[in-house]
């Protein structure tokens, strides 16, 4: 590939965010592919195109659709951008190998620490690229429309080696020419962290009460307490070598503080009784500071909680 024109990208998983990273690839002119299991998400774009609304507004008419991830091998792609739950992340990796030209490249597009590590480990390092994601959407009636709920410019992107370094610059020119405003990161890892955080702090505590960002950030006593898991979080990190910078508690709470009425995908999977992302958010502070001997008792008992709720949904 030589240049942003020729770009071939398949999109998994056609939620907010693969919906709106694709809307912005076929807007730029990138040859996209969306791809979902779910038939009725496909059977809408198919008839409607994306649609966007709420902080992005735009309808975007979508030439190839795919129920199957096996459909993709029909088609000569430089990048296969993976933007499934976490908790579906090895079994859709399981379904590529089985296309895997080796020659194509993959991104996560996930929240969650280490997605990208799962995939290099299927796939190769020199595959596989990385994307932090600052925007934030539900869907409106199910399958029909997306509502972005905020963007906080910018994303990030970067390639986990050199070999991914052509595909990270085309991705990043053709979304920011249509104002999705993406900057390549030589600390991915950084951003990796910051973003988790963002998320461990607030979304399990959104889905195990039933509240949207704004309402858990409104109320003094569960305020405190994601300014609690913050710290217990930032710790893990910097036993990691993750410098965050005496900024970030303050910053993120600034940022958690615009959430306003959105809902935590972990509360809408919980609403709609789905398998959560809390193993890559809260049971990694968990699982890290195991390894490095350090206490996460608030992380354990949103895990847990978590994982009860989750329990319950064949009860």
């Amino acid at each position: 590939m030589n240049n942003t024109d020729q770009f071939r990208v398949a999109v998994i998983g056609m939620g907010p965010v693969g919906s709106i990273i694709s809307a912005h690839l076929v807007e730029a002119g990138a040859d996209v592919v969306v791809c979902d299991i779910n038939r009725r998400r496909i059977d809408a774009i198919r008839a409607n195109g994306i649609i966007l609304r709420n902080t992005i507004e735009k309808t975007i008419p979508v030439a190839l659709t795919s129920y199957t991830i096996s459909e993709l091998s029909e088609y000569d792609l430089d990048l296969i951008i993976i933007s499934v739950k976490c908790s579906y992340l090895k079994s859709v990796l399981g379904e590529i190998r089985q296309i895997d030209s080796g020659e194509v490249f993959f991104m996560s597009a996930q929240n969650g620490i280490g997605t990208e590590q799962d995939i290099a480990s299927h796939f190769s390092k020199e595959r596989t690229l990385r994307m932090v994601i600052n925007f934030a959407g539900n869907m409106i009636d199910t399958v029909e429309a997306v509502d972005v709920t905020f963007f906080n410019p910018p994303n990030y992107v970067s390639a986990l080696s050199t070999e991914g370094r052509e595909i990270e610059q085309n991705f990043i020119l053709l979304l920011n020419s249509v104002e999705l405003t993406t900057k390549s990161s030589d600390d991915i890892q950084n951003h990796i962290w910051q973003k988790a955080i963002l998320n461990i702090a607030l979304c399990a505590l959104s889905a195990i009460l039933g509240k949207t960002m704004g309402e858990v950030m409104s109320f003094p006593p569960t305020l405190k307490l994601v300014e609690s898991v913050l710290q217990e979080s930032i710790a893990i990190a910097e036993a990691k070598g993750i410098n965050l910078g005496p900024e970030f508690p303050d910053a993120a709470i600034g940022y958690l503080n615009k959430g306003g009425p959105h809902k935590p995908t972990m509360l809408v999977d919980i609403e709609n009784k789905l398998l959560t992302e809390i193993d890559y958010l809260n049971g990694k502070i968990v699982e890290y500071g195991k390894k490095h001997g350090l206490a996460t008792p608030l992380n354990y008992t949103l895990t847990a909680m978590v994982k009860l709720l989750e329990s319950s949904y064949h009860d």
